[in-house]
């Protein structure tokens, strides 16, 4: 299912030009599609594909007030199932295997990516090693809420949401508070340019 969530971001940029504006994240993701070598109907069809798929998620993310947690989890694999398997109609086996090759290093690079977060915050928003120190503190303590969020068994899907929100409000404040004004703002402007992701939530 992975797999064909990164097709679908892969393929989402099959028809962008590169240029030094566009993020990196998009560069990668039209080298990835430019290696596997797509024929035009396969790129014809991978595209309507994507957005469909596109489309679906954007419903899904509408609804998602509106619905419980399991609702939205079940929906969410009912949509990867099936934009899967469309995709695996289309790929040659040849394709897949190279597509699985580039899925597993950019999940490798991805999680080295995470480790250096800190380090990167720290030279783009010219941090201090207690500003350093302070962050790193306060991520780890929000995973760890998370993660007790996720794992505690007696809590109904519908609380569940409303505590991930409240804990990812927390974070940010503390990461404000930490934080000047002025890094603050280029934090934020740095997240619009896909430099850094969003807090996870298991």
């Amino acid at each position: 299912m992975a797999l064909a969530a990164f097709v679908a971001t892969t393929a989402c940029a099959q028809d962008q030009s590169v240029t030094n504006d566009h993020p990196p994240m998009h560069r990668h993701h039209g080298d990835a599609l430019a290696q596997l070598n797509l024929t035009d109907n396969q790129k014809t069809e991978m595209k309507a594909i994507n957005d469909d798929f596109k489309q679906q998620m954007t419903d899904l993310k509408k609804s998602e007030d509106k619905i419980t947690v399991t609702e939205w989890k079940s929906k969410m694999a009912t949509i990867r199932k099936d934009h899967h398997e469309k995709v695996d109609k289309v790929l040659t086996d040849e394709q897949k295997a190279s597509l699985k090759k580039m899925h597993k290093e950019h999940g490798n690079r991805f999680h080295q990516d995470k480790g250096n977060r800190i380090e990167r915050m720290k030279k783009e928003l010219n941090l201090t090693d207690e500003q350093s120190a302070a962050l790193q503190k306060s991520f780890d303590e929000s995973m760890q809420k998370m993660k007790a969020i996720h794992d505690d068994k007696s809590t109904p899907d519908d609380k569940k949401k409303a505590l991930y929100r409240v804990q990812k409000d927390q974070q940010e404040a503390s990461m404000k508070s930490i934080l000047t004004p002025d890094q603050w703002n280029k934090f934020q402007e740095l997240k619009k340019n896909h430099r850094y992701g969003k807090p996870v939530q298991s």
